[in-house]
């Protein structure tokens, strides 16, 4: 094998490229005599013969490439471990036992089949076999005898693997031994030839269910179709042993028994409930979002629809006669002063007597996500003739809830996800309010204009 030390060669003959040693040849000692006189058959057994003989004879050389190969390597990481001193120290005196011997044509013959050898069957780029620790780089202050012969058989071996060499790229790269690890600018470089070669691999996929945008940006109604109430979990009941009889039409079939909801049913009432909690906001109705489990994530989905809504929430528990018992449930708490505000949400600085403090303000709808929880919060709504909307399971009577959404009522990526539509379609009836108050106020301020109970009606109704 050959070496190169910046401006010096020395040659090593550690083994020399020769197939004819390891190949197998048979050859057949029947002469044209005696061809004459063999029958048909036993020259086409002759030549099969010597068909085996000759893909026998190419599986040798090609098993005996492969191990010199790996040979090869081997001493080539021997050679990477062995210090750069002791590597010099050997060049030199294999130096000068190589030029004691008088027949140099066979050495130079040695040479170039070597050289054949490393970067033709090896295929070791130049930058690969420049970059070893016994090969230092070349040094323009350096003199001695050979020096020219030297520089002319590194440029030869350097033209032959110019295309392959990183150094002709980027010329300030500095390659590392294979003993290091890998440099910065190696890293860098790694790295955008992966991008570029595998970087447009594999697929993109489009249109995935993220639960975790359900809180903050959550989708409207019109978004929403099959595949999406399917991923979010909607279909999933209770088993068999928790039905309801009236829950019969809501029911698609049943799997590993449990019942499986319909989502066509559900995706039906979840319009009509958003069409319902969108007009009560446009209307400026007081909505009220119930949920009880004791979750923090069903907790923060409770605050974030009443804020997107100015409505408001009930999180922990369900005090029992929270509306038809206010007076005695509320003795005990802090009674702020009320205030009154217009169809803005903006306080009108009107003074409120005390009779009308006194009286409580019911909500305008109520949307329960658990109810089979919270049934004293429905006997209250329907005793005070509130609508409610609320998640019917498999196992809730439907019929105590005004408008009732066939749904999975246990998973929280259930009530996330439908307390995010219905906030939205109630912040979409809010912002329908807010712009027909601010039209209306900038009607009003204008001369002429009759300010009277029948056209904030009419302008309402429009909006």
């Amino acid at each position: 094998m050959m070496i190169k030390i910046g401006n010096k060669s020395a040659v090593v003959s550690a083994f020399r490229l020769g197939y004819s040693a390891c190949s197998v040849r048979m050859y057949s000692g029947v002469t044209v005599e005696q061809e004459a006189g063999l029958s048909q058959r036993e020259i086409r057994e002759r030549a099969i013969a010597e068909a085996i003989a000759r893909e026998e004879e190419a599986a040798a050389r090609t098993k005996a490439l492969r191990e010199m190969k790996e040979n090869t390597r081997v001493l080539i990481k021997e050679l990477n471990n062995i210090p750069v001193s002791s590597i010099r120290s050997r060049l030199d005196s294999l130096q000068k036992d190589l030029s004691k011997i008088d027949n140099q044509e066979k050495i130079k013959q040695l040479d170039e089949e070597l050289e054949e050898f490393m970067l033709e069957q090896m295929k070791i780029p130049h930058y690969e076999i420049s970059n070893r620790p016994w090969s230092i780089e070349s040094n323009t202050t350096e003199t001695g005898q050979g020096n020219d012969t030297q520089d002319e058989l590194s440029r030869s071996i350097q033209s032959t693997t110019a295309s392959n060499s990183l150094t002709e790229k980027f010329p300030a790269l500095r390659p590392t031994p294979d003993y290091r690890p890998y440099s910065e600018q190696e890293l860098f470089l790694r790295q955008l030839n992966y991008a570029r070669n595998s970087g447009d691999l594999g697929s993109k996929v489009t249109k995935v269910y993220s639960p975790r945008n359900e809180v903050k940006s959550p989708k409207t109604v019109n978004d929403i179709n099959i595949s999406s109430l399917l991923a979010a979990g909607c279909h999933l009941g209770h088993s068999k042993a928790m039905w309801r009889p009236s829950t019969q039409p809501f029911i698609y079939g049943e799997y590993d028994n449990i019942h499986l909801i319909d989502l066509n049913e559900t995706l039906s009432a979840l319009k009509r409930a958003t069409t319902i909690i969108k007009g009560v906001s446009s209307k400026g109705g007081v909505i009220l979002y119930v949920g009880t489990l004791k979750h923090w994530e069903q907790h923060r989905a409770l605050e974030e629809a009443a804020k997107r809504s100015h409505g408001y929430y009930v999180s922990k528990r369900w005090i029992p006669g929270t509306i038809t018992n206010f007076t005695e449930v509320t003795k005990q708490m802090e009674k702020d002063d009320r205030i009154e505000i217009d169809m803005s949400d903006e306080p009108t600085d009107r003074p409120i007597d005390h009779s009308s403090s006194e009286k409580i303000i019911k909500p305008d709808l109520v949307v329960i996500m658990n109810p089979v929880e919270n049934r004293n919060c429905i006997t209250e709504c329907i005793k005070s003739r509130i609508p409610t909307i609320g998640l019917c399971d498999t196992d809730m009577e439907p019929s105590l809830l005004s408008y009732p959404i066939p749904c999975n009522d246990d998973s929280l990526r259930v009530s996330s996800f439908m307390l995010g539509i219905l906030s939205k379609a109630a912040e979409e009836g809010l912002e329908i309010r807010l712009e027909a108050s601010r039209e209306y106020k900038l009607k009003s301020s204008q001369p002429g204009f009759n300010v009277n109970s029948e056209n904030i009606r009419k302008n309402l109704s429009k909006a």
